[in-house]
């Protein structure tokens, strides 16, 4: 009796593991260069090639390989070329992309990407009530495990304070 807990434990505890492995591999096909949307849109298919060839090559358990294979090829648009499950594990790691999507350093990036502090206040402005709309949407996205649902709703609920102080006082920069 005791030693079915044990493989029960021990899988949950592997797919921790196989999960890190998972989305450390997830991106890279970014070593190649993507020259159109489309390829970029693409580029959860090609990294999941990438890994399989890589996981075979290293003599990983073939049982495992296809749930990962199949996480990584659905992460950027939940499309697949070969059949697999949709479930928590294969979910997590677009989640866990989406997730980082919407951290600290990812807004510090889109605004500087959007070169944000070169705008005139009222561009500032009408990109600060966008940011705000969208982050209100995202708020009903719902994720596929209860601590991704935590750990998105805690970023989103971080980014929409930062927009609303941030649109707060570009309004007071103004006025006299």
């Amino acid at each position: 009796m005791k030693i079915k807990n044990t493989y029960r434990v021990t899988n949950i505890g592997k797919n921790v593991e196989d999960l890190m492995i998972t989305c450390l591999l997830h991106d890279v096909s970014y070593c190649t260069q993507f020259k159109t949307q489309d390829e970029w849109q693409n580029h959860g298919r090609v990294s999941s090639k990438m890994v399989r060839e890589f996981l075979k090559s290293i003599d990983y358990p073939k049982e495992r390989i296809q749930d990962m294979c199949f996480a990584i090829m659905i992460h950027v648009d939940l499309k697949a070329d070969f059949e697999g499950e949709y479930n928590a594990f294969t979910l997590s790691v677009q989640e866990a992309d989406n997730i980082d999507r919407v951290g600290a350093y990812r807004l510090y990036e889109t605004l500087e990407a959007v070169q944000f502090n070169k705008q005139p206040i009222e561009v500032q402005i009408q990109y600060v009530d966008s940011m705000l709309q969208t982050l209100n949407e995202y708020v009903s996205y719902t994720c596929a495990t209860k601590t991704a649902q935590a750990l998105w709703l805690n970023r989103i609920q971080f980014q929409i304070d930062y927009f609303e102080r941030l649109k707060d006082q570009l309004k007071i920069s103004t006025a006299l």
